[in-house]
């Protein structure tokens, strides 16, 4: 095996592992984005920015209806699962298509 390979070998490698590791995060940094904003986050917002949710529980949602009143102007909810009786996620239509 030579250098060339070696290297994009362990680049390839890399790239995955980053690619798995965020993809269990997901709903992680969105929840803390949407409970407890950073200053700079509320700045932009101030700004005017726009932060799109996507795929957060229904129970989630309505969390942030209820405590953050003041940058429900700022936010959008996209793809929201809800749960079931049966305890089964579907995600809502949202007619966003």
């Amino acid at each position: 095996m030579n250098v060339k390979t070696s290297i994009a070998t362990w680049i390839a490698a890399s790239l995955l592992w980053s690619s798995v590791g965020w993809a269990g995060q997901t709903g992680d940094w969105q929840l803390s984005m949407l409970h407890e904003p950073s200053p700079a986050q509320l700045k932009t917002e101030e700004r005017g920015r726009v932060f799109i949710y996507d795929r957060l529980n229904d129970t989630d949602v309505e969390l942030a209806m209820n405590t953050q009143f003041d940058r429900l102007e700022r936010m959008m909810f996209v793809r929201t699962q809800q749960t079931t009786q049966g305890n089964e996620v579907e995600t809502a239509d949202d007619d966003c298509d």
